[in-house]
This record gives structure tokens, C-alpha cells and sequence, in this order.
């Protein structure tokens, strides 16, 4: 199991995988492509109220069996000989953490030890129970480091429910990070990420991830535009006072319609929202709602 990253062969070698299953509070969604950019096909099932609880260290699978027969039932529609496949947990599952460091250690379990020791000073839970995988990466010549963090219990949860489908997770990631794999961050890049639970936003410039936060709602409740637009606008501001440039894209997933929030947005940022994932990277078998396929289309890209 990997958080964050690809699968290795036995070489060593980084490889693709072809199909990504994506948990949530609402549904269980899922997707197949053979190059990484065209969804074959897509599929996505509803889950009843309360089969699945997204937190931090309490029970997250509830009920576990209409979600079990929901990874099923995708399955049999994605109809892949594949069964090693990317696993997309829910924000609220896990904690996504961005760390400023002096010096990182050359060593791995050196580097493990300083950022384990750090995370503790800023997690509700124990580190010494979770897994967690890392990145490093440099910001005007400043070192930060890039952590995901999930409770082993909790991860072994939904693990377990792709096990007992027959799939092997072979990477594992929290739903902003997988989002985040199909962004062209060339300029600096806003994504908001809107799912039943949570409104998860993350900006990122070239190669580097420089704000990440998610946000808690009530279930099944969905901001309004103009709440959404007041709910970005500080990590907006934040970011311009920090990095002295302002965000030139933004991209959304999960909402219905964009017409309104880039109405809202227009008042205080001058851009127009775009979705995430677009109609040219669905192919004919791609029946999916976009909005649902954020986090499984940025996983395979």
C-alpha cells in the first residue's frame, strides 16, 4: 500500500494503474482508462444514509455490506481483468498537511522520524497509530514537506472492503490529492472539491502544492455560491499575501452547475470557474456524472 505516489514493478519502475475506486459519505465511484487520460468507462452507485461515515479515527464503514455490494456492482460495469486499482478515501478520513522544514535528513527513516515528530505537534490523534507517506518539495528555495495521514484502522476499513471484492489497492490517496493529479498547474491553481461532508480546496503552482485545507459541512448539506465563494476567498487572500502572486485558474468538482459561483466568485476575483474534468476526457463508456469523477479521474491521469 502506498499513500501518495504510483505503484512500483519489480524494477522499480513507476507504472500506471488502469482503474480507481473513489469512497464517499453519498456513493462509491469508479473508473477505468488504458492511457491515463480517456475514462473508458465509468461508474457510480449511491450509497444509503449513514453506510458510510467519513472521520478521522472513529468507524468510517458503518454498513459495511450495500457498500461492499456497491464496489460490486461498479465492477462488474467497469468489466477490468485489473485488480490492482488506485483506492480514493474521503477527505474527512484523512488529514493532508503541508510542513515547513529547516533541513530534511538524507536517510528515509531518519526524515520518517523529524516529520512523524512534527506531525504530532498539529494532529488530533496519535501519530504512532497511523500511516503516512510524504514528499518533499521546494518553494522559493524554502523546503516543505507535503504529508497524508490516515489512521490504520480507518484505512484498513476501506482497504478490507476492496479485498473482499476481489481488488488489490495498490495505491491509496485522499480524495484533494488524487483530484490534483489531472491539474496543469502551470499558473497558479486553485481546485475546490465540493462532496457531501466537505468542501476540500487546495492551490497549486508548477510542480509544488502550496495551500491545502478542508473544510467540514453538515451532511448532505452543499454550499450555496455565495458560500462557497466567501469559504475560498481567505485561502485567496492568504496565498497572494504569502507568495506575493495571485491564483489565475480555478477548478471545481462536485458542483451541479458553476453559473452562480463564478457570479459570486467575479465580485472578488475577476476569474470564471472551470470544472475539473471536462467533457473531452470521457469516452464512450464514461456514462458517470462529472461531478462524481474528480478524485478516480485525477487518480488514473
Amino acid at each position: 500500500m502506498t499513500l501518495m505516489g504510483k505503484t512500483e514493478t519489480s524494477k522499480g519502475k513507476k507504472r500506471r494503474l488502469r482503474a480507481a475506486y473513489e469512497f464517499s459519505a453519498g456513493n462509491v465511484a469508479a473508473a477505468r482508462s488504458a492511457d491515463g487520460y480517456l475514462i473508458d468507462v465509468s461508474a457510480a452507485r449511491a450509497l444509503p444514509a449513514g453506510a458510510i461515515t467519513p472521520n478521522l479515527g472513529a468507524a468510517n464503514v458503518l454498513n459495511r455490506e450495500p457498500v461492499l455490494a456497491a464496489v460490486r456492482d461498479v465492477m462488474s460495469v467497469l468489466d477490468s481483468r485489473t485488480r490492482e486499482v488506485a483506492a480514493i478515501l474521503p477527505d474527512a478520513a484523512c488529514r493532508v498537511v503541508l510542513l515547513d522544514l529547516d533541513v530534511l535528513p538524507e536517510k528515509k527513516e531518519d526524515a520518517d522520524a523529524v516529520i512523524r515528530f512534527r506531525l504530532k505537534k498539529s494532529l488530533p490523534f496519535d501519530v504512532e497509530r497511523t500511516h503516512f507517506s510524504w514528499q518533499a518539495q521546494k518553494v522559493n528555495d524554502k523546503l516543505t514537506v507535503l504529508a497524508a495521514v490516515v489512521m490504520n484502522t480507518v484505512l484498513e476499513e476501506y482497504e478490507s472492503v476492496l479485498r473482499e471484492a476481489g481488488l488489490m489497492p495498490g495505491i491509496v490517496l485522499p480524495s484533494i490529492l488524487a483530484a490534483l493529479g489531472q491539474v496543469d498547474a502551470s499558473v497558479p491553481t486553485l481546485v475546490i472539491k465540493v462532496d457531501s461532508l466537505t468542501t476540500s480546496i487546495a492551490i497549486a503552482d508548477h510542480d509544488a502544492l502550496l495551500l491545502v485545507r478542508t473544510l467540514d459541512h453538515a451532511a448532505g448539506w452543499q454550499p450555496d455560491a455565495a458560500q462557497l465563494a466567501d469559504d475560498v476567498y481567505p485561502s485567496l487572500v492568504f496565498f497572494q499575501d504569502a507568495y506575493g502572486t495571485k491564483v489565475e485558474k480555478i477548478l471545481v468538482s462536485g458542483l451541479d452547475s458553476l453559473e452562480e459561483l463564478n457570479a459570486a466568485l467575479a465580485e472578488n476575483t475577476g476569474l470564471r470557474a472551470q470544472e475539473l474534468v471536462t467533457a473531452a476526457r470521457l469516452g464512450a463508456g464514461a456514462a458517470t456524472e462529472r461531478t462524481l469523477l474528480g478524485g478516480v479521474a485525477g487518480a488514473l491521469a
